[in-house]
């Protein structure tokens, strides 16, 4: 799959066929896809601590920061928030008795994460958000992490 594919996997969910579909895309393919998710919600802050740096006249650490830096915090970042989401998913599935395993909840919390960033991403650049908006976008994620995790059989006594 490419990742324009992986990103319309993503927009269908919590569909039960785009969940299903979610476990024939390639390492390689979702690790990019992450990498964009979270440029994308990083960006606004990105373009205004270069902008801020620009007017100050440091262009040699504008440089360093939007080239280094910044990449790097992003992605450290990315992987730990999914860790940590992902973790959320295994309190769901057990409580839900389904069989999933650490690995797919990791692969379904990046993809469930689609809408809240895009959303995020978008209320950010025109406007400031705040803790209402940040809940809202929280149970978003978990409303469709929890049709997720819903799509899988339960486990066999």
């Amino acid at each position: 799959m490419s990742i324009v594919t992986t990103f319309k996997v993503s927009l269908s969910l919590p569909k039960k066929k785009a969940v299903y579909q979610i476990n024939r895309i390639k390492t390689k393919d979702y690790l990019l896809y992450i990498l964009l998710m979270h440029l994308v919600l990083a960006l606004p802050n990105g373009i205004q601590m270069a902008s801020e740096f620009i007017a100050k006249g440091d262009i040699d650490k504008t440089f360093l920061l939007v080239f280094t830096l910044y990449p790097l915090l992003v992605i450290l970042t990315g992987i730990t928030s999914i860790s940590v989401l992902a973790t959320t998913g295994l309190l769901i599935r057990t409580v839900s008795k389904r069989k999933l395993v650490y690995q797919l909840l990791w692969k379904m919390a990046m993809y469930a994460c689609t809408y809240p960033v895009l959303l995020y991403t978008t209320i950010n650049l025109f406007y400031k958000t705040n803790s209402m908006i940040h809940l809202i976008l929280i149970m978003l994620f978990l409303y469709i992490f929890t049709k997720m995790i819903l799509a899988y059989p339960k486990k066999k006594r």
